[in-house]
Formats: C-alpha cells, structure tokens, sequence
C-alpha cells in the first residue's frame, strides 16, 4: 500500500529516482558529520558540567566525614561498623577528585583517538559488505546505529562518566565507517558517468553542510539550552532520515519499484561499461591494487586533505570561542556564525559548480578525465598551500575552505573512476587512511608548531599526489 502511493507521487512530481538516491545519499553524509562533530561543540560544556560534578561528590563527602560521630562507642561491633562507614566515605573522596582531573586533561584527546581508531577499522569491511550485499543496507545500517548511539550519549555519558563517553566514541566510530564506502557504492550503481561529476561530487561534499548544521545546532540555537539537547535533535534527525531512506531507495536501479523503465535503460546504458551489476565480486585483487602508483597518490592526497580540513574546522572553532567569550547578544552571536560558517557553505557552492565545469570539460573532449580531475586537485592544492606557507588570516583560511570544494570532484571522485566494481573497497582504503591525521593530530599540530618547514613539505607532497593520480580505469577492476 504504501509502495502504490510513493510510486503515484513520484509519478505525480515526474522525480527521477537517481536524484532521489543522490538526495538521501547527501543527507547520510550530512548525517555523519553532524553526529560525528555534535561532541566537537558540546564537549566543553560537557567537562565542565563533569568537573560540577565531582565538586558536588567531594563536597558531599566532606559533610558526610564532618558528621561523624565523636564519641567514643562502647561495643567493639559498633566500632567496626562506623570503621566501616569511614573507609566508604574515603574511597569516593579520591574517586571524584581522580574523575574532576579525568575530566580537566585527558578526555578531548581520548576521545579524539578512540573515535578516529573505530572510525578507520570499519571502512574498507564496510565497503566490502556494500559491493557484496549492496549499498542500501550497510549504509542505513551505519547511519541507525549511529543515530541510536547519539540519543544515548546524555544518559551514558552522565551515569558512566569520561571513561563511558571514551567507550561511546569507539562504538559510534565503528558503526559510522562504513557509511562512506556504501555510498560510494550506491553511486556507482545509480549515476551516469556523464553526470558524476556534478551529482557525486554534490553528494560527497554534504561534509559541508553537516559542519554547518552541527555549528548552527550546538553552537548558536542551543546555546542557552542543556547541551544534551543537542544530541537529541541530531540523533533524531539520523532516525528520521533512515526511515525515508529504506522506504524509497534501492542498491540498484533494476531493484527500485519506483523507477521507469526509460530511466532504468538510460542508467544502464550510461554507468561505466566495466561495471558489473548482476553478479557480486568474491574476492579482491588486493595485491594489483596496493601495487597501483595511483592509489597510493590518491590515500596520500586523501590524508592531506583530512589534515586540512580537521585544522581549519579546529581553528573555526577555536575563533567561536573567543567570539563567545565576552558577553555578546545573539545577534552578534548570529553573525559571528554567519561569518564562520560562510566559507563552508561556499565550499558545497563550489563543489557543485566544479563538478558542472568537470562534466563539461569531459563530455566536449575538452580535457580527458584524468586530466580534468588533476586540474581540480591543482585548484585545491594552491589554495591550501598559500594557507600553510604563507598567510593563516581570516581570508585565507575562508580562501582554503571555499577551495576545498573542487577536492569533491577531483580526489573524492577517483574510486569511482579508478574501479566502479571496486568503488566501495576503495574508497575505504583511501577515506580509511585519510583519516590518520585525526587519530595523531595533536601530535601533527604540536609538529609544525615546532618546524615550519612542515608546511612546505605538506604543499610539495600536496602537488606530487596531484601530478600521479589517474582518472583511467584501472586493470584489477575487471579482476575478480
């Protein structure tokens, strides 16, 4: 009953069902960042609430010792039992102050760590997963999970304490990491590749919008409110999106009840050639693929542009605080965000005008695909290398974000390219990789702290993975 009316509305608005898959596709990305960030901007007021906390418990024990009794009892039963009493009302009294000092220098970066570790150990399975069972699933999968484990961090968090929120952000990076690999492999089932730049690219940059959203949620709409609300409203969000999710799309257009046949013909005609849709791959020519000079451009890139990324949102950040830190009406408060969040939203604007400009440069024979996907990677590059070498201003930094974009129809677009059969795989390997630098970043940034040349060298290593990337489709993708 319910297929009957999704298929008369769809038909009624005449939607094309790749959009539609693309449009959920943008909205799991935009999912994954705002639960994998909703912590980054909520988690001072977390310490200090659990610092509130421990000042309670030690100042509660302190009465506890004060009201004692002072006389000396009579029986010797008596005085073991008020013995007793007294070392269960010393035993907290170090546990607190251990859970305050806890709280004060060791959970940002625990939580860092653990999340990035979880994050990183499920990609490529994730990916694996995709291309047997199909994108649909594993994605939902990932985003569920997630979402579920977000609406539980309040309560968890305030009964377990820093150490249960350090064990929540392994979990939640666990189960998120397979999200972007599924992605990659619904894309490569669903779009043209004549329309892969713009749609794929418009999908993977949604990163963008959830930085912008989580901001807007937990730093400025929720500022007065429990932080905990926070956690609600993006997990929720998470729950919502899942249920439209598994309603309306499908790992393959020839599964979709949805979608016509002209548009079923027209995918089928149109995705990569060397794409096999009937059949699952058992295995993984991991040794032709790990000895691909491309692929180790690409992970190399991919790093390069999570470091990045990580240390521009970090310094935003660090700019809302200073902005919050005197005492500021909303307005003020409305565009301070506005000034921040700006580039991120120009940063999605130019992922989609790149990936127009890349389909055009494709389709007239202008440029090949390797070479239109090498210009985009060189556009990042200058842009971020005048960050790193030369200037860390506001414009700069607004400069590099806004640049970031063309990285979604260059880099980002390359396991799509290099193997449509192994898209997910890849993109796990490289998105898995890339996301090193968050595991060590306080290590990277105490690095080049220390040595500026760092910078320089990120900029050189920036431009080879440029030069060696490739666009071609790759001989292991017809090994299976």
């Amino acid at each position: 009953m319910l297929e009957q009316q999704l298929r008369k509305v769809f038909d009624y608005l005449q939607v094309r069902q790749r959009h539609v898959v693309c449009y959920f596709s943008m909205l799991a990305i935009i999912n994954a960042y705002t639960i994998r960030l909703c912590l980054d901007f909520t988690l001072n007021r977390i310490m200090q609430e659990g610092k509130r906390s421990g000042i309670k418990t030690k100042s509660k024990i302190s009465k506890a010792k004060l009201a004692l009794p002072t006389k000396r009892p009579r029986l010797k039963r008596q005085r073991a039992g008020q013995a007793a009493a007294g070392f269960k009302l010393a035993t907290p009294h170090i546990s607190a102050a251990n859970t305050a000092d806890l709280w004060s220098n060791q959970v940002p970066v625990l939580v860092n760590v653990f999340f990035y570790a979880g994050y990183m150990l499920t990609h490529v399975p994730g990916g694996r997963l995709s291309e047997r069972y199909g994108g649909k699933w594993i994605l939902g999968a990932a985003i569920l999970c997630s979402a579920v484990l977000t609406l539980l961090t309040p309560s968890i968090v305030r009964c377990g304490g820093p150490w249960a929120l350090i064990v929540l952000r392994l979990c939640i990076g666990l189960a998120e990491g397979p999200a972007v690999p599924a992605v990659s492999v619904l894309l490569a089932q669903w779009v043209p590749e004549q329309e892969r730049g713009l749609l794929c690219s418009s999908v993977l940059s949604g990163g963008e919008i959830g930085i912008m959203f989580v901001h807007l949620v937990s730093g400025l709409a929720l500022r007065d409110q429990d932080w905990a609300l926070a956690f609600y409203v993006i997990g929720t969000g998470a729950l919502l999106w899942f249920v439209g999710f598994v309603c309306v799309c499908y790992s393959n257009p020839a599964d979709s009840p949805f979608i016509k046949s002209e548009e079923r013909e027209y995918i089928k005609q149109r995705v990569s050639a060397t794409l096999v849709t009937e059949t699952p791959n058992d295995s993984v020519p991991w040794s032709s693929m790990l000895q691909n000079a491309p692929v180790w451009a690409m992970i190399a890139a991919s790093m390069q542009h999570d470091w990045n990324q990580l240390e521009l949102t970090h310094e935003l950040q660090e700019l809302l605080q200073q902005l919050k830190s005197v005492d500021r009406t909303l307005w003020q408060d409305l565009s301070s965000s506005i000034l921040i969040t700006a580039p991120h939203f120009c940063s999605w604007l130019a992922s989609l005008s790149s990936g127009v400009l890349s389909d055009y440069l494709i389709a007239e024979g202008i440029l090949s695909r390797t070479q239109t996907r090498q210009l985009m990677s060189w556009l990042v590059f200058f842009s971020v290398s005048m960050y790193m070498v030369y200037s860390k201003e506001y414009w700069a930094r607004s400069w590099s974000i806004m640049a970031f974009g063309a990285y979604y129809a260059g880099i980002k677009l390359l396991p799509l390219d290099m193997s449509p059969n192994y898209a997910g795989t890849l993109m796990g390997i490289s998105n898995g990789l890339g996301a090193v630098p968050g595991l060590v970043m306080p290590l990277l940034q105490q690095l080049e702290a220390q040595y500026a040349v760092v910078g320089s060298i990120r900029a050189a290593l920036w431009l080879l993975c440029a030069s060696y990337i490739s666009a071609d489709v790759q001989a292991y993708n017809q090994q299976a």
